[in-house]
């Protein structure tokens, strides 16, 4: 073993965020010995069982992905949230592992990951990003349907299709042909057929979010709702019940966080108001952290807007873009 094998080992690492295996270690001609003494002086590290890492500071999501994916072994593709975050899908902000090898082989021992194994995992289930070898978009979401609950279900898909409309159809062929028996497909086809024939997908995150609480109401929102005084546009609003005129708009900080969209939001919720609407708005920390208060004060604005004679009279003209 010389400086020969250990420049091919630092390479590799390289290419892989610092983050070699033991079976690297041999192939480059490096000594355990070798190893073993950079591993005392804090040179490298051990993360995982058989997988080491160039550098003593505290190892990031890359490092600890392919980490994982190195102990897991042959086979071993990064699943799940870890897959999601990858493809650019919304998910839950929680910076998990998720890993998934083919049923074929015992489930390996890996630190701070969490390994699934699949019967039916095939390489044409998998892309590459970068080093990683990750499951693709709709075997992703397929299994996103098993873990996920319907409020971040709805928010993945939604993202999936922001991203391409065509995705609709490749993730129906793949619950079509392969969801039989597999945990969740049955939520994830209902969630689907509410999509077909619509032309609207939410723009966020959490405009998902709020989709999934307004719907828990019991009462169908529209997306994206135009309301017209005459040919005028007052307004075009995230939700609403036209029938109540009763309307939702979710702040989220990019769009609504300035002094002047602070004062545009007001401008236009007066327009509303003026035409007898009533606006309801709420943030990331209500709809996400508040659910059952939004839905209860949804469903009695609503019942009161119902009911209300000044909500029945004098509606104007109003259209969904």
């Amino acid at each position: 073993m010389g400086k020969a094998g250990v420049k091919r080992l630092v390479q590799l690492g390289s290419k892989q965020f610092g983050v070699v295996s033991a079976r690297d270690v041999a192939e480059c001609e490096v000594s355990k010995t070798w190893l073993w003494r950079r591993i005392e002086t804090g040179e490298w590290i051990q993360l995982q069982r058989g997988v080491y890492r160039l550098g003593a500071h505290e190892s990031n999501l890359d490092e600890q992905e392919m980490g994982a994916m190195l102990a897991a072994g042959n086979g071993a593709v990064l699943s799940h949230e870890s897959a999601a975050r990858r493809l650019g899908l919304d998910v839950p902000p929680v910076e998990s592992v998720q890993i998934t090898i083919p049923a074929s082989r015992d489930t390996p021992s890996v630190s701070g990951a969490r390994v699934w194994r699949s019967r039916d995992l095939i390489e044409r289930d998998t892309v590459r990003r970068g080093p990683f070898r990750i499951t693709h978009l709709a075997r992703t979401v397929m299994d996103l349907a098993s873990v996920l609950d319907d409020t971040w279900l709805r928010a993945t898909l939604d993202s999936a299709l922001r991203q391409r409309m065509s995705n609709f159809a490749w993730i129906s062929r793949a619950v079509e042909r392969r969801g039989r028996g597999r945990r969740g497909a049955s939520r994830l086809r209902a969630l689907m057929n509410e999509y077909r024939g619509e032309d609207e997908v939410a723009d966020s995150v959490l405009e998902s979010l709020g989709i999934e609480l307004a719907r828990a109401t019991g009462r169908k929102p529209r997306l994206h709702f135009k309301v017209l005084d005459g040919s005028l546009l007052i307004a075009e609003v995230d939700l609403a019940w036209p029938e109540a005129q009763l309307c939702v708009e979710l702040d989220g900080w990019a769009q609504h966080g300035t002094r002047g969209a602070f004062s545009d939001d007001r401008a236009r919720d007066r327009g509303l108001q003026r035409l007898g609407w009533m606006v309801l708005r709420y943030t990331w920390h209500d709809v996400a952290g508040d659910r059952d208060s939004v839905i209860c004060e949804l469903v009695a604005a609503y019942e009161t807007r119902a009911v209300s004679p000044r909500s029945a009279a004098g509606r104007r003209v109003v259209r969904q873009r």
